[in-house]
């Protein structure tokens, strides 16, 4: 296993994947807290405007024939729709704010490796790692050296996992490095900062998750290129698996229940302007606690990777 992971972990297309998705992590900071800020700042000062009755008096001057009947009937509609922006980028700013702490920065980061583009990044790095060995034919060379299948896929899986997780946590340092020198100074979201043991909490709770989600994913990449015995059917295969996940995310009410909208929950996906996992979902809103729902997921995704492997192994029997 150490020489696969050395094997992964130096090779080009590695390092170059996960550097795009920290540089990915940390644009979609920086952007986030840019714009959050800014827009925060805005929304708040048009209130203030309604509330000390300026806009009323602007509305007289440009419109005195209409009157201040008109006026105050334009305000009430004026001051309904400035309180939804107030409270929308309130919440997309305490959002952006976590990117500011070291915990929250490491959930950042999290989010986007257990999201669309780190799940997509995982498909091509297993495929490469396990379908590379049949397109090269050395598949053979490594079933005389252990005919058990299985093996060289949990093999190739944690070396990947493995991989993923110090990029993760390399992810989020460089996260952290931004939101400390940079963000706190130029986008001022200290007003959105969670308590340190909550943020402590919540970092952790994503990070977890993403390297639960990271780990299975992994093995199910792999082990589906093992099935398809080439790179591109494991991409094939793991591509139409990931795309079939996301689907459903416009019912509430079936989201929560699906393995998609599991994860989603667990890792606390919110829809915004910026950030990259609008592309799979948001939370479902269910009612249903989170272990309830997540008992069928979890049983049939340990089937499903079960089947795969065991599939896996009998394709693999005759090299």
């Amino acid at each position: 296993m150490r020489a696969e992971w050395r094997k992964i972990a130096s090779r080009p297309l590695t390092l170059l994947l996960f550097a795009v998705l920290t540089v990915g992590c940390v644009t979609t900071a920086f952007y986030a807290q840019d714009y959050w800020s800014h827009t925060v700042n805005a929304a708040q000062n048009g209130l203030r405007n309604i509330e000390n009755g300026e806009s009323y008096r602007s509305c007289l001057e440009l419109n005195p024939k209409l009157g201040p009947e008109y006026c105050t009937r334009t305000g009430e509609a004026e001051r309904q729709g400035t309180e939804e922006w107030v409270a929308d980028s309130r919440e997309k700013a305490a959002e952006a704010a976590r990117a500011q702490t070291v915990p929250g920065a490491l959930g950042w980061a999290a989010q986007a490796f257990a999201s669309f583009p780190g799940l997509v990044v995982l498909v091509l790095l297993a495929a490469q790692s396990m379908g590379t060995e049949y397109d090269n034919r050395t598949a053979g060379n490594l079933l005389l050296a252990d005919p058990r299948i299985r093996t060289h896929i949990l093999a190739k899986a944690t070396a990947l996992w493995l991989t993923t997780a110090a990029a993760l946590c390399c992810a989020g340092a460089a996260v952290a490095v931004f939101g400390l020198v940079k963000g706190r100074a130029d986008y001022p979201l200290h007003a959105f900062h969670l308590p340190p043991g909550e943020d402590l909490l919540h970092g952790l709770r994503l990070w977890g998750g993403a390297l639960a989600v990271t780990a299975v994913w992994s093995l199910v990449a792999v082990a589906l290129a093992a099935l398809a015995r080439g790179q591109a059917g494991g991409i094939a295969r793991s591509g139409a698996l990931l795309v079939l996940l996301m689907l459903g995310s416009g019912a509430t009410w079936l989201w929560g229940w699906l393995p998609g909208g599991i994860v989603a929950d667990v890792m606390a996906f919110h829809p915004g302007d910026v950030l990259w996992n609008v592309w799979w979902g948001p939370e479902s809103g269910s009612a249903v606690p989170l272990p309830v729902r997540a008992l069928p997921t979890v049983l049939a995704t340990a089937l499903g990777i079960w089947w795969i492997m065991h599939a896996a192994g009998r394709g693999n029997e005759v090299t």
